[in-house]
């Protein structure tokens, strides 16, 4: 008997010694928690009253003692362009010019609807917000209700300055297209000089010496410490996002600020874009200080969230295995590895909803590799 269980102790230590060792794999655990529905773009910070000098012909901008931050008062002369004489006298330039002015016209009739739908909102607005003012006492809800009407008006007004804003550099447009048609007819000049429309701030300007066509931007004015933000984000997206929600948003110069959307256009698809964009203007919850501190043009980028639940079963979104139409993933159970098909219900970069096939505190693989079967041996790093 005693050599029998010998022989026994021998032949079990032979198997194990021959097992494979098990793989080690990284690991997490599903959890209950919030979750959000959210959506991440980037864009730029864009001065909201500026106006752009373009070339009304093709041609080489002269040194001018000026410079990005340089103060300009109206009609002060900041562009002196020598016209190139084989444009000057190409039938597409006035052709050019033709179209740059009827484009303008047509921008003017859309500003100028579009200041009237917004003008009609604000009696509406201020509506809304005498009636959250007779309301509003200690509850939460009456105080967060008045706070909503007063940042509807808000941005309601904001609205208004920028369209009023975008209105004069359509006017400006329209009135250099024509300028410009009227100077062709009468020859070539020798140098085209261009005064200042506005006062304001050099927000960005050509390099002078070197050529640039017809249309070219030549010099930016505006105010540089009244800033919006500007993303573009698919419109099926865009759906989703209305005026007045808060937006989080960084930048290279600032950490972390906040926002709140004002508008939300849809841009048609083109050529260059099957699918229709929508651009989100962003206005700024910062002080004067902390905008003009973020500069004009500068990368931004935005989060917007739309909707957060509360106490659903998430997992890391590194553990999914997709074949076909299944998705499951790998549990821990007893040292080995379990497939577990699944179901979810939403999910973003990071995380997933689980619907249906988990519980509370299964501990899940991280990125499987092909050696990772059902049944194999896991030790968790």
């Amino acid at each position: 008997m005693l050599q029998m269980g010998f022989l026994l102790i021998l032949l079990g230590g032979g198997v194990w010694i021959f097992l494979p060792s098990p793989i080690a794999v990284h690991v997490d655990e599903a959890h209950r928690g919030s979750f959000s529905t959210v959506i991440e773009a980037e864009g730029k910070t864009q001065a909201r009253n500026r106006v752009v000098i373009w070339a009304p012909v093709a041609g080489v901008p002269q040194q001018m003692p000026l410079a990005v931050g340089s103060p300009v008062v109206v009609k002060q002369i900041i562009v002196r362009l020598v016209p190139d004489a084989v444009s000057f006298r190409d039938p597409q330039t006035l052709q050019f010019l033709k179209e740059r002015a009827a484009a303008a016209l047509a921008a003017k009739g859309h500003i100028a609807a579009q200041r009237e739908q917004t003008a009609a909102v604000v009696s509406q607005a201020r509506e809304n917000l005498s009636g959250a003012d007779r309301m509003v006492s200690t509850h939460i809800e009456k105080v967060m209700q008045r706070e909503q009407a007063q940042v509807a008006l808000r941005l309601i007004f904001k609205e208004l300055e920028t369209l009023d804003a975008a209105a004069r550099s359509a006017t400006f447009d329209l009135a250099a297209a024509e300028n410009a048609q009227r100077e062709i007819k009468g020859g070539m000049p020798p140098e085209w000089v261009l005064p200042a429309p506005v006062s304001g701030i050099v927000l960005s300007l050509a390099e002078s010496g070197l050529p640039v066509g017809i249309g070219a931007r030549l010099i930016e004015i505006g105010d540089p410490t009244d800033l919006e933000g500007i993303i573009e984000i698919p419109a099926t997206d865009a759906a989703h996002v209305s005026a007045g929600q808060r937006v989080e948003l960084k930048s290279a110069r600032l950490d972390a600020f906040s926002g709140r959307v004002r508008r939300v256009d849809v841009i048609p698809a083109t050529v260059n874009a099957a699918q229709p964009k929508a651009r989100i203007a962003i206005e700024f919850v910062a002080s004067p200080a902390t905008v003009k501190a973020l500069g004009n043009n500068q990368a931004l980028s935005a989060r917007i969230t739309l909707a957060t639940i509360d106490h659903v079963l998430k997992i890391s979104s590194h553990s999914l295995i997709q074949q076909g139409q299944q998705t499951s993933v790998f549990i821990i159970e007893n040292g080995r590895a379990r497939k577990r098909a699944i179901t979810f219900s939403a999910r973003d970069a990071d995380t997933v909803v689980i619907e249906q096939g988990l519980k509370d505190q299964d501990r899940l693989i991280l990125n499987p590799g092909p050696g990772i079967k059902d049944g194999v041996r896991v030790q968790p790093l």
